[in-house]
């Protein structure tokens, strides 16, 4: 018999009702369309009961786990099991009074995958649709660096009747909408959603993927796949990739408009956790962070962001992002502070651009002649810091230093007004063969990066320190570019970096590279996979002021 919810959301945390949290947006934009949504949150995954709480749903279980793929919170970037969760009741990633294993784990490692596979021993009927990254990065073939194998689409391996790919907010209300009126999956198409189907729809242009069969004969064929696969999505092109005597269908999705992000943003979150006063450490720190745009369009290839939200930015409107403030500012735990405003890169905020560009990034090799940034956020933070009761407004996103540093006006008042003790920027590598891999801006643009900053930091009264982020072990990096990067580090004097070993993320150009050995054009470059070796590479910069993340 269906309970008394249209929708449950299954996740393996406390529910957050902040706009930071993908569940408090999926939930609230549901019940804003008139839906009920129940939430079954840190349920015990060892037995199916906890699933089972809330009664059947009217429509379907929703299964996210986060907005962080499981199994890189799990593990270190040496495969070290983590002991903190920073999403849970004191950071424990253990059940209370269980001592640490795998099977204690409150968050399990592929937890969209186990939670569905629960679900479907509790109620073997009812449709499951799944989302989130995990969802997003996994819904083809993928490495699993933990495992250290290739995996097919967790569509299969969840049993999951649809995937939503991207944040999902508009695909979730069509998904709910029509299943309401009595459509099957199968007839569903939804714009941004996955399906395991026998054929392709005979009506649709489609790239075709390398088949899994295809990419464990060959494991560089990933990389192929990795390309289609973001080719399609700048073309809005269908997608299809076989697994046996089936495959994954994917449509491609429809880029949400800043009329839809003001909408969503503007729905009364009330930024706790319900029910309780306590607040994860998660929640504590994005408790007063505005999200104030998506996307990102650096093209970094090591990164998610892009493959999750697109690469097309997407800004909120001004009046949204300084209503929500107004409105935090009633909170009651508020002290005046702003945390953050920002997104992937918080100064791409108003870089928006529907020109329909094919370009893998606007700002690598060269800025796109079109990307304009940095006059939009500087008049958003001086409207922001004019409102009641906010006392400061910090900048805590990242910054792209080769946009940023075009703006000189906004850095100085990033720098002067919104920057705590550090000034936080990645370059990520100073080596041109690694960066191009990366693809990250040139050394040379680094440089003159930091002698901007010297310049500014000299004409303040507090100064700011300059902190790097780091990575060692991406492919193509030798022990040599790694001597020379702490070299060039030191010639340029700076000393705060906070340094960590690349992860082979599913779903990323980059970590295709790493499991074929192999650059964008095909070339053989060197991959170091032995991790005594790349902890030696980190090592190398313990005489800086050394943060390893």
């Amino acid at each position: 018999m269906s309970g008394r919810f249209d929708v449950i959301l299954v996740q393996p945390y406390p529910f957050a009702d902040h706009p930071s949290f993908p569940e408090a947006l999926l939930k609230r934009v549901l019940e804003e369309a008139g839906y009920t949504v129940g939430v079954i949150a840190v349920p015990r995954w060892q037995q199916a009961d906890d699933f089972r709480v809330l009664g059947e749903p009217r429509l379907f279980f929703a299964v996210v786990s986060g907005p962080v793929d499981s199994v890189v919170l799990n593990y270190t970037s040496t495969r070290k099991r983590r002991r903190e969760d920073q999403y849970q009741f004191n950071g424990d990633a253990y059940f209370p009074g269980s001592p640490p294993s795998v099977s204690s784990r409150i968050r399990p490692d592929r937890t969209v995958i186990v939670y569905c596979n629960r679900i479907r021993e509790a109620f073997p009927d009812t449709p499951i649709v799944i989302g989130g990254i995990e969802a997003s990065l996994r819904r083809f073939s993928h490495y699993d660096f933990q495992q250290d194998r290739i995996r097919r689409s967790i569509l299969f391996d969840s049993r999951a009747d649809l995937l939503v790919a991207g944040m999902g907010e508009n695909p979730i209300l069509e998904i709910a909408r029509r299943r309401k009126t009595g459509e099957e999956f199968d007839a569903l198409r939804i714009p941004g959603t996955a399906i395991i189907r026998k054929t392709p729809y005979p009506d649709r242009e489609v790239l075709n993927l390398p088949s899994h069969e295809e990419i464990l004969a060959d494991p560089a064929r990933l990389l192929a796949g990795q390309i289609r696969i973001e080719s399609a999505q700048k073309l809005g092109q269908a997608v299809w990739q076989v697994h046996g005597d089936r495959g994954v269908w994917e449509f491609p999705a429809a880029a949400i408009a800043p009329r839809d992000l003001d909408r969503i943003y503007d729905l009364p979150f009330t930024r706790i956790h319900p029910g309780t006063e306590a607040l994860t450490p998660a929640l504590q720190m994005n408790l007063f962070s505005v999200t104030s745009h998506r996307g990102c369009g650096g093209g970094c290839r090591f990164c998610s962001i892009m493959g999750h939200q697109g690469k097309r930015v997407v800004s909120r409107s001004p009046d949204s992002i300084l209503g929500e403030i107004e409105r935090m500012t009633r909170h009651p735990r508020w002290a005046g502070v702003i945390f953050d405003i920002g997104g992937a890169s918080a100064d791409l905020y108003g870089s928006d651009c529907a020109s329909g560009c094919v370009r893998d990034s606007c700002l690598f090799p060269a800025p796109c002649p079109r990307f304009r940034s940095g006059q939009p956020y500087l008049d958003l933070l001086r409207q922001a810091r004019k409102i009641t009761g906010v006392k400061r407004v910090l900048v805590g996103s990242g910054l792209r230093y080769d946009t940023v540093m075009r703006d000189p006006d906004l850095l100085v008042e990033i720098m002067s007004l919104h920057a705590g003790r550090f000034l936080r920027v990645a370059p990520e590598h100073t080596e041109e063969p690694i960066l191009q891999l990366m693809g990250k801006p040139s050394h040379e643009r680094f440089v003159e990066f930091v002698k901007l900053f010297r310049e500014i930091n000299r004409t303040l009264k507090r100064k700011i320190e300059l902190a790097l982020y780091l990575i060692v072990g991406h492919p193509g990096e030798t022990d040599r570019e790694v001597m020379e990067m702490k070299k060039k580090l030191r010639e340029l004097k700076v000393d705060r970096i906070d340094v960590q070993i690349f992860t082979p993320t599913p779903g990323t150009l980059s970590t295709a590279m790493y499991v074929g050995g192999i650059d964008l054009n095909g070339e053989p470059i060197p991959v170091e996979r032995r991790i005594p070796v790349l902890e030696k590479r980190l090592r190398q910069f313990t005489d800086f002021s050394f943060r390893q993340l």
